[in-house]
């Protein structure tokens, strides 16, 4: 038998638009791919502690790739891989997004995320519920930390704007990549999910022939196209699902999980 291995977006993909999913299912099939030794992998944009706690009874059998990319922990918790943000290169980001209006910052960390003091509390308690180790500081110099990418919300209607202004100041240093619904993570290059879901392969052994991806944004775009089997959401944007092989049900109709139990039951 042929080890697989199936990694999943987490928000528009494996959650619902009510932030869950379908828990008693998920432990339904979840035995069969352990005994049809497949891998699961959470890939997601979030904070590793928010990813794990999604997953109370098997956390310690998965894999878990955070910070799109930046993070990647074994199911033991230890860290197989760690990005680090050139201090110089955050310096001069973190300025640039401070300054642009209705922008609101997200320093997302190994040990922590970081937000101002000064923001709403509104965007705090928002931002509290992606990113489980938050703390807010006063000053952006407050932070000891090793900086994995940086996140922000911005007025839906202004993604598309404010990431070509991105794109334009940082071209070359950090990659503007969009999950939709006015978030926008600032990634360091070459750290995005597929290069986390490679050094997972090369560990275990498993061919990228033998992946499968679900995923709906622009954070998935690597992942679902260089996995042997990309599926995008059908509530993806177009130009998502232009570049996937196939298409999966909506979130909100458990689309992951069902195209997973066909899946096993053709392995």
């Amino acid at each position: 038998m042929t080890d697989r291995l199936i990694a999943v977006d987490m928000d528009g993909t494996f959650l619902n638009s009510h932030q869950d999913f379908d828990r008693e299912y998920f432990l339904k099939l979840y035995p069969q791919m352990r005994e049809k030794q497949v891998t699961f992998v959470v890939a997601s944009g979030n904070q590793d502690s928010q990813l794990r706690a999604f997953f109370p009874k098997t956390a310690s059998q998965i894999w878990f790739v955070s910070d799109n990319g930046a993070l990647v922990k074994k199911p033991d918790e230890s860290v197989m891989y760690s990005a680090k943000m050139d201090p110089a290169v955050y310096q001069h980001a973190i300025q640039f997004l401070t300054d642009l209006p209705d922008v609101h910052p997200i320093v997302s960390a190994v040990k922590s995320a970081y937000i101002l003091k000064s923001e709403p509390k509104s965007f705090s308690e928002m931002t509290a519920k992606y990113y489980y180790k938050l703390q807010s500081v006063k000053s952006w110099d407050d932070i000891d930390d090793t900086v994995l990418k940086l996140g922000m919300s911005c007025p839906d209607d202004q993604t598309d704007t404010i990431l070509q202004m991105l794109q334009d100041e940082l071209t070359g240093d950090l990659l503007p990549v969009s999950s939709g619904h006015g978030d926008i993570d600032l990634i360091i290059p070459h750290t995005h999910k597929a290069n986390a879901i490679k050094r997972i392969t090369k560990q275990l052994h498993i061919p990228m022939a033998n992946v499968v991806a679900f995923g709906d944004g622009g954070n998935d775009v690597e992942m679902i196209k260089e996995a042997g089997q990309g599926f995008a959401m059908a509530n993806a944007p177009q130009e998502i699902k232009a570049i996937a092989d196939e298409i999966a049900p909506d979130h909100d109709r458990n689309g992951v999980l069902t195209t997973i139990e066909k899946l096993l039951k053709q392995w």
